[in-house]
């Protein structure tokens, strides 16, 4: 979250400020105390003195003026990290103030970014503890006084004191407005509860309906409707993708005897399992739909003439060893194709259309139960969907 200049300080900032310079101003005693005689000149105070008064403000200034203020200041906690390592290594790492710089960095690292964040603050401790021994060379002195680790101790617990404060306040300011949320849900269910009754039913008309709009009732395929619409869109990104387009125009051979001999409902039953079918032999992105009576259409966007036509074969093989059962009677029948693709045999939807129903009717005119692939259309070909004969065969 980014704060504009004057608007209201993260409270992460706040707290982690306040934090960091006390927790660093008890650090700085606990070590004053373990180099008090130990020859430590001027420059080695004033680091000391730079490390635990001004980088804690310096800090907080970073953070108060990042676009990102949070971010900043979990960065903030692994710069800590890297500077007590350092300072540690400066030291010899004497044992108590090594353990509890090692330890408030593991314990803020931890409470900000869980488990992640406390082994990157081992690391950048480390990382802070070998560029110091390297510029410094190595130093092992881990003894400490008496009150080195009276000053670490009371250092320590009392940051540990002093975040469990800010936890417990920060869980009751979340208790009281959890509480009071709930106050206000109560208030508010009788309401919620009446409107969400209207809003299913608006879902539920709305789906229903959208449903009609895009669907065919008999067989759950989409119609011719939604393909049209759907078939220009799909045109549009494979021409931008340089991509074909696949369609497969399907009629079931005879299907006016199957109505006449056995019934209109056994009519629905064969369109019924061929919409099934179709429906298993889809991919996500392809659309199966009811185009007219018997006829069905298969949009294969991204698929190419070779792949469309094993496609169709394998439709038009399962068809044909489909049995449907209608009452006593055991019926089948044949499925005449055609297949058209772009850019090959046309590039608006229209051509395509009619390219792949001229490909039905040569299946038709070739003895049905078959596929056929459309040729190229000619310049004078009639308008959208004007088939000739078709009524014949």
């Amino acid at each position: 979250m980014a704060f504009a200049h004057g608007s209201k300080q993260h409270w992460l900032i706040r707290v982690h400020h306040r934090l960091r310079t006390v927790a660093f101003a008890m650090l700085f005693a606990a070590c004053a105390i373990h180099m008090l005689g130990q020859g430590y000149g001027p420059g080695a105070w004033l680091a000391l003195a730079m490390v635990f008064f001004v980088y804690p403000q310096l800090m907080y200034v970073r953070a108060s003026r990042h676009r990102d203020p949070v971010r900043a200041e979990l960065d903030n906690l692994l710069v800590d990290s890297v500077l007590l390592g350092a300072v540690s290594a400066a030291l010899g790492f004497p044992l108590w103030i090594a353990y509890s710089a090692l330890a408030g960095a593991l314990i803020s690292n931890a409470l900000n970014a869980g488990l992640p964040g406390a082994l990157r603050a081992v690391a950048y401790f480390a990382l802070g503890a070998l560029a110091t021994t390297a510029a410094l060379g190595p130093g092992f002195s881990p003894e400490t006084s008496w009150a080195t680790q009276f000053a670490c101790m009371a250092g320590l617990g009392g940051y540990i004191v002093a975040l469990g404060n800010i936890g417990f306040k920060r869980n009751r300011q979340l208790r009281d407005v959890r509480w009071q949320l709930e106050c206000r849900e109560q208030e508010l269910l009788a309401a919620n509860e009446a409107l969400r009754g209207k809003l299913n039913e608006i879902s539920t008309l709305k789906n229903e309906l959208r449903d009609q709009a895009d669907r065919d009732p008999l067989t759950g395929l989409y119609n011719r409707r939604y393909l049209e619409n759907t078939l220009e869109r799909e045109l549009a990104r494979c021409k931008r993708d340089g991509q074909a387009l696949s369609l497969i125009l399907i009629d079931i051979d005879h299907f006016k005897k199957v109505n006449d001999t056995y019934g209109h409902q056994a009519g629905d039953e064969v369109l019924v399992q061929l919409g099934r079918l179709l429906g298993d032999a889809v991919r996500a992105g392809d659309v199966a739909c009811r185009y007219g009576g018997e006829e069905f259409l298969l949009l294969l966007p991204a698929m190419p003439l070779e792949a469309a036509q094993a496609r169709a074969e394998d439709v038009r093989t399962a068809f044909d060893d489909l049995v449907v059962e209608f009452g006593d009677f055991r019926l089948q029948a044949t499925l005449s194709m055609g297949v058209a693709v772009y850019p090959g045999h046309g590039t608006a939807a229209d051509e395509l259309v009619r390219s792949a129903d001229r490909a039905l009717y040569q299946a038709k005119l070739n003895g049905r139960d078959r596929v056929e692939c459309a040729v190229p259309p000619r310049r004078n070909d009639g308008p959208f969907l004007v088939r000739s004969n078709r009524a014949t065969l």
